[in-house]
């Protein structure tokens, strides 16, 4: 169903940016969202990256104001925040030893619209999202070109250009964003000496050339009947790095229409220490998505029509949400893990004994995670299919 012309819009901008370098306790309620987006994202044969912990940020804010059917949708579809002392945590362990990670969100409004006093509130306090009024009736592309701007300077410059010309008009009320930013050292990192081009296996018979980094050391190590996980660590930090390897060249396709919070916690919860002799493909990659079918077809479906109901942000029925857009780029190399984003609104496990030499070879495609083993909070998500798209 379209938005009628006397439904304003407000937009949730959902933006990823993310550089994942190599250098110097999963939680499974949490993170059925975060599985969910991901299988809705994973058709096709490219490669994947994005921040459900940062979309599901966004789309909170937004269900702050949310009433009535549009919020019991909203909420289904979204898991519950970790709570705010466990993010400020995180937010303060992260930022350690040349290791950055940094959170903003941000609130724009058409200049004299009216929205009520409790969700300005609630948008300062709990997300600290300050209001910023903007013309977006008079001038949508310089106020396109301010959250762009935004944008930018939150993600250390990795997404620039979050909503393309035109993406923004005169119907636009607000819009919501949402930024994330994580750079992390290795505890263990690659020496840059022994990275080497060797074969990447492609899905089918083909195969690329790709950096291949090296190095044995002693890393977390699970394994199942159909699939290796490899986990390394960022110094000084709870966050790590996790890569979940099929034994069958093809897979990850298995991979991407299985994962649940159930199978993820059952992987990473049989992650132990082991020595490892680990090749690791440097790869960059980039995704972008209008989420807004995404969303529809996972449950959220009166938040984008006429029927929806945001009265808890100006008291009146008359916004929906226009735009979900999300964006991604991820880089992974010797020296650590860079990652930003920006959001505008079982297998049974194997018994086995420690055998003398443990290899982890990902020569093919795999889905990696970067996350808290904390809160179990998935940061970033995504799959390699091929380190040179």
């Amino acid at each position: 169903m379209s938005i009628p012309d006397s439904i304003r819009r407000f937009t949730l901008a959902l933006l990823l940016a993310g550089g994942l370098h190599a250098a110097d306790g999963a939680a499974p309620g949490s993170n059925s969202f975060a599985t969910r987006i991901y299988r809705q994202l994973a058709g096709g044969h490219g490669n994947l990256i994005l921040s459900p912990s940062n979309i599901a940020t966004a789309l909170s804010m937004a269900l702050q104001g949310a009433r009535g059917q549009t919020a019991d949708e909203m909420a289904a579809v979204l898991d519950q925040l970790p709570p705010e002392a466990a993010m400020d945590q995180l937010l303060k362990d992260a930022n350690t030893g040349g290791n950055q990670l940094l959170t903003a969100n941000a609130l724009w409004v058409q200049h004299g619209f009216p929205i009520l006093s409790d969700f300005q509130q609630t948008m300062e306090t709990r997300f600290r999202a300050p209001l910023s009024p903007l013309d977006f009736s008079g001038n949508p592309e310089q106020a396109r070109a301010a959250i762009n701007s935004w944008t930018e300077q939150h993600t250390k410059g990795k997404i620039r250009e979050l909503f393309g010309p035109g993406s923004l008009n005169a119907s636009n009320r607000l819009v919501l964003t949402s930024a994330i930013y994580f750079y992390g050292k290795w505890q263990s990192a690659f020496p840059a000496v022994a990275t080497k081009p060797e074969p990447f296996r492609l899905v089918g018979s083909a195969t690329v050339q790709a950096s291949f980094m090296h190095q044995t050391a002693t890393f977390g190590y699970a394994e199942t009947p159909s699939a290796q996980i490899l986990e390394m660590k960022y110094a000084g930090t709870p966050v790590v790095f996790d890569v979940v390897l099929p034994k069958a060249d093809a897979g990850i396709g298995d991979v991407d229409t299985t994962i649940d919070p159930g199978k993820l916690a059952e992987w990473l919860g049989a992650i132990h220490p082991r020595t490892v002799e680990v090749a690791l493909p440097k790869f960059r990659a980039e995704s972008a998505f209008s989420l807004k079918e995404t969303l529809a077809q996972m449950g959220m479906r009166s938040a984008f029509t006429g029927q929806a109901d945001f009265s808890g942000i100006d008291g009146r029925r008359d916004l929906a949400l226009s735009r979900v857009e999300h964006k991604a780029f991820v880089d992974v190399s010797e020296e650590g893990t860079e990652a930003a984003a920006a959001t505008g609104v079982a297998v049974a496990l194997v018994a086995m004994k420690s055998p003398p030499r443990t290899v982890f070879r990902a020569d093919h495609p795999f889905l990696f995670l970067i996350r808290d083993t904390r809160s179990g909070t998935i940061l970033f998500d995504g799959r390699l299919m091929n380190p040179k798209p």
